[in-house]
């Protein structure tokens, strides 16, 4: 199992089998029995390769001393064990180090956040009078986002580089072989921004930060803007917490589902666009002949296009607006064009015409009957994908997480935790990797495997 981790060089290039899989999208790779053994062992941190054994061993009984003989393991509570030779070792330590641990207390404090930061927008979220006016639940927000952000975005410090794992058959380095090929920066970010959860990520932070600058450097008689962005923010925040039911096996293709529904729907959403920015142009031009104030000055929030494509967008839900298209159904209002003009509150009187109704009935023939049922086909076709591959995907996800908390602190304690690490990184040296002796009877055996497997795949092409 430790091959499909361990790092070779090929065409120097530097990457092991498995992180070759995941960035060529090898699903059947991923989840290969061999390979997720291997990743559990890496989320359960070596203790055992089951849920159940790595909490007796890793919690309950962490504080009690493994005697280890040969391959099988004894657990006797005491320091009373009779093993010969005897391996004393502690297994609590490992377990608060482990994926699993950090992922759990990760999404505890990341539910503590949300509890907080609700409390804040329901209770708290007032006009910015100095850092007295910030209160306790302000601050926890504050304080995890900042902490998530610094952590989300580590490795754009090259010390804190994620480490190889070091198996009985890693290669041994040299100073004099040459250094390795590694991705752009340009690849790694193309990367990073296809990946649907990264994404809620970013847009989630750059919500929240927008928020945060209007809140104490806009100033404005009204609150408004400020609780609008807060509360996008704490929309895309609890989304962002399905994350933690993608690791269940029930749930987890649930919510790849929903996720690529998501990206459908988002693709079908221009061509609803033009549908609803036609019909709307055809109902503005004949309800509001020769309407010049396209775009107020006095806002954006006045501008016609919102006027435009209102009454398409809710007719694809099923509501007429036919009395909308009767004569001055606007009223109260005004024909006087300066009056309209200049004051953006007052709304033009529309005018009446029969073809408005002929629009009305071929779009939403269109729009409810065709649009639509188009729209809940392409569900059914997704679902129907999702569902054939859905322990592949989940598999293959779940490796992704998995790797990433290998390496995370949750916030906020990295804001302790990780200067400390940042510190031991920055000055121990290299002489881990340099000095590591690899298995030669092993991996002359394994060479030996893969040269037969290799004459026997050509021999059979």
């Amino acid at each position: 199992m430790d091959l499909v981790i361990t790092e070779g060089t090929v065409w120097n290039i530097t990457i092991s089998p498995l992180e070759c899989a995941h960035e060529n999208n090898m699903l059947e790779f991923i989840a290969h029995t061999s390979a997720q053994r291997r990743i559990n062992k890496i989320w359960y941190n070596e203790i055992g390769a089951s849920l159940g054994g790595v909490w007796k061993k890793g919690f309950f009984t962490g504080c009690c001393c493994c005697c280890k003989r040969g391959w099988r393991w004894s657990w006797k509570c005491g320091c009373c064990c009779k093993c010969i030779p005897k391996t004393f070792i502690f297994m609590l330590p490992q377990f608060l180090i482990s994926p699993l641990t950090k992922f759990l207390v990760h999404y505890a404090f990341f539910l503590a956040a949300l509890i907080c930061y609700s409390a804040f927008l329901l209770t708290e979220l007032d006009f910015f009078e100095g850092v007295g006016s910030v209160k306790i639940y302000e601050w926890i927000v504050y304080i995890y986002i900042f902490g998530d952000i610094c952590e989300e975005y580590r490795h754009l410090m090259p010390c804190l580089n994620e480490d190889s794992i070091l198996t009985d058959i890693s290669q041994h380095i040299s100073e004099d072989l040459p250094v390795p090929l590694r991705h752009s920066c340009w690849y790694k970010f193309k990367k990073y921004l296809c990946n649907f959860w990264n994404f809620l990520d970013v847009l989630s932070y750059s919500i929240t930060i927008t928020a945060i600058c209007i809140r104490f450097f806009k100033s404005a008689s009204s609150n408004n803007l400020a609780r609008r962005f807060y509360s996008l923010s704490l929309f895309t925040m609890y989304m962002r917490f399905l994350h933690v039911i993608l690791m269940s096996r029930k749930l987890g293709p649930k919510v790849i589902m929903i996720k690529e529904m998501l990206k459908d729907l988002f693709r079908f959403i221009g061509i609803l666009f033009v549908f609803m920015l036609g019909v709307g142009v055809l109902y503005h031009a004949n309800m509001y002949p020769k309407h010049v104030d396209m775009w107020n000055p006095a806002g954006w929030e006045y501008w016609r296009i919102w006027k435009i494509i209102y009454i398409p967008y809710w007719q694809i839900y099923g509501d007429s607006f036919l009395d909308t298209f009767s004569e001055n159904s606007t009223a109260p209002c005004t024909s006087i064009q300066s009056e309209w003009e200049n004051n953006p509150d007052i709304e033009r009187c529309n005018q009446y015409d029969w073809v408005l109704l002929v629009i009305a009935s071929l779009y939403m023939l269109i729009s409810n009957l065709l649009l639509v049922n188009l729209v809940i086909a392409l569900f059914s076709y997704r679902f129907e994908r999702v569902q054939e591959n859905s322990e592949k995907l989940w598999r293959y996800l779940r490796y992704e997480v998995i790797m990433d908390y290998k390496s995370r602190i949750p916030a906020p304690l990295n804001i302790l935790i990780r200067p400390l690490n940042i510190l031991y990184r920055c000055c121990k040296s290299d002489n881990e990797r340099k000095q590591h002796k690899p298995d030669r009877r092993l991996v002359d055996r394994i060479n030996t495997l893969q040269s037969v497997n290799a004459i026997n795949c050509v021999y059979n092409i």
